[in-house]
């Protein structure tokens, strides 16, 4: 799970509450002790700790921050030291939770009304009333006084996160990456470590897809880290698993003692799941908060499977039509996703931003559609072609931003320079206009560069496929005059990913499945 600042809640322990007594007088602690040992509120007992001196106390109101009450001597050695401790609680240790009372001599009226104006303390009761059957009224009410204020103020914090977190969620533009933030924020938001150190969680977050028959793990936490890939009957306990097969069936999010699980449905068929262990309890939080939150994972789940859906259609659609540009010149349909591909990789090297990445990808497989106004018999001619018709080619460039410049989509914008500068040079002699360098946009010189590497490797009407050597050999030569020496050397060095993409969407792929369907 990534490093994540986690929150500051205020916690106080699950099996007892924290009374720390601050006095010199040793008979204090006694008697506070004994009238205190069967003491129980909420079906939990309490902890005295004991402090002599202000150096114990602070060591000890340092190293415990989930102590609820503090009595405390007024005359802690000095008559204003017990007034200075408490100060230091409140601004120095920046604890305003814990409950405060000042024991308090008879006589001294006037230092207990100043200790209740000006220092933040709770109650000031006279030490000899409350060494007595009082004690246990002031201590119910303390600590009653301190749970709600914690309740409160991790109510706020767990709220404040969840805004924070859903913010984060939108703005996520990938499946697996959504899902598995979706578990860290999740998990940061139910599972509180001791001292708010990082929570080693045992989990994992699924997707299912469309076409898949079961959730596959995308990400995995702690014991489940190696269960990636697998499904998730394959990696849960059969406990577990049924814990995450209701949470399917009910559509919602499912919470026991010790785990939790989440369902998140899309109108688009993609589902994901979330399964963690509890690490501790969950009195930080309110169930309602925890359902606000899933309710605005399962709105943002919705939202990002809806863009991919309507992106993956784009995607298609932008395909289709660079195949059907490239059938006409008798070119498979594979050149355009090689393209495509191509302009990723040298796109994400060349550092450029996530969706300047995505925009280059789906707009590159229309980079010739200006060649649907090109007569076939140029087209198509086998031959050399003369001065004339090679002007004519020329001009699919200008064609295919004419017909693209006019859209208020991203990708067709994209697309409009790209068919517009794809065939400029970087010293300033292709064209259509002549542009040089940084002239030329970074999309154009992207693709540029892609289709270069593509269409000398292809066979053409014109010509046979170029040895890999060939090519290289003429990238050399042509660095920083015809293509972007950066980029140039980007191709260089990612080689090995290039000649990938040219396996996988290979020609002979392509046209060994049109005749098979020719066959049919």
């Amino acid at each position: 799970m990534e490093e994540r600042e986690m929150p500051i809640y205020q916690i106080w322990h699950s099996d007892y509450w924290k009374i720390l007594v601050i006095d010199g007088d040793n008979f204090v602690h006694i008697m506070i002790k004994e009238l205190l040992k069967d003491f129980k509120l909420e079906d939990k007992p309490i902890s005295i700790l004991s402090a002599y001196s202000a150096n114990e106390a602070l060591k000890l109101l340092s190293e415990n921050r989930d102590i609820a009450l503090v009595i405390l001597d007024q005359f802690l050695g000095k008559e204003s030291t017990g007034l200075k401790l408490t100060k230091y609680i409140r601004e120095v240790i920046d604890n305003s939770a814990v409950r405060i009372v000042l024991m308090t001599d008879k006589g001294s009226s006037k230092l207990q009304e100043e200790g209740i104006l000006n220092y933040d303390i709770n109650g000031c009761e006279e030490k000899t009333e409350l060494l007595t059957k009082k004690l246990h009224t002031v201590v119910v009410s303390s600590l009653r006084s301190y749970r709600d204020i914690v309740h409160i103020n991790n109510n706020r914090i767990a709220m404040e996160q969840v805004v924070a977190s859903s913010s984060n969620l939108f703005e996520t533009d990938s499946i697996h990456q959504f899902i598995s933030s979706t578990f860290c924020h999740l998990s940061q938001l139910v599972n509180i470590c001791k001292d708010n150190k990082k929570c080693i969680t045992n989990g994992i977050a699924a997707i299912r897809s469309l076409d898949e028959k079961a959730f596959s793990v995308v990400a995995g936490f702690g014991k489940y880290r190696n269960c990636v890939g697998r499904a998730i009957m394959d990696s849960l306990p059969i406990e577990d698993f049924m814990m995450v097969k209701k949470a399917y069936r009910v559509k919602d999010q499912i919470i026991s003692k010790d785990k939790y699980a989440s369902y998140y449905g899309s109108s688009s068929g993609i589902e994901g799941i979330i399964f963690f262990e509890i690490t501790g309890n969950l009195n930080h939080i309110d169930m309602e908060i925890l359902t606000i939150f899933h309710r605005n994972i399962s709105a943002a789940f919705e939202s990002l499977c809806l863009n991919k859906e309507i992106e993956e259609t784009q995607r298609e659609i932008l395909y289709l039509l660079g195949e059907v540009t490239e059938a006409r010149s008798e070119e498979t349909g594979n050149h355009v996703k090689r393209v495509s591909k191509y302009s990723q990789i040298l796109a994400e090297k060349y550092g450029l931003p996530k969706r300047d990445v995505m925009l280059i990808t789906m707009a590159s497989p229309i980079h010739d559609v200006g060649k649907v106004a090109i007569p076939d018999e140029i087209l198509k001619k086998p031959g050399k072609l003369t001065p004339e018709e090679y002007e004519i080619v020329k001009t699919h460039t200008t064609i295919g931003y004419n017909l693209l410049k006019n859209s208020n989509r991203d990708v067709l914008k994209s697309a409009a320079i790209i068919a517009h500068e794809h065939h400029e040079r970087y010293d300033g002699k292709g064209y259509p206009r002549g542009l040089k360098g940084d002239e030329i946009h970074i999309f154009g010189r992207i693709v540029g560069v892609a289709d270069v590497f593509d269409a000398l490797g292809s066979q053409r009407v014109y010509k046979k496929p170029w040895a890999l050597n060939d090519i290289l050999n003429y990238f050399r030569e042509e660095r920083g005059k015809h293509f972007d020496p950066d980029l140039v050397d980007i191709l260089f060095d990612n080689l090995d990913e290039f000649l990938k993409v040219k396996e996988q969407y290979s020609d002979e792929e392509k046209l060994g499945d049109s005749a098979s369907r020719c066959k049919m």
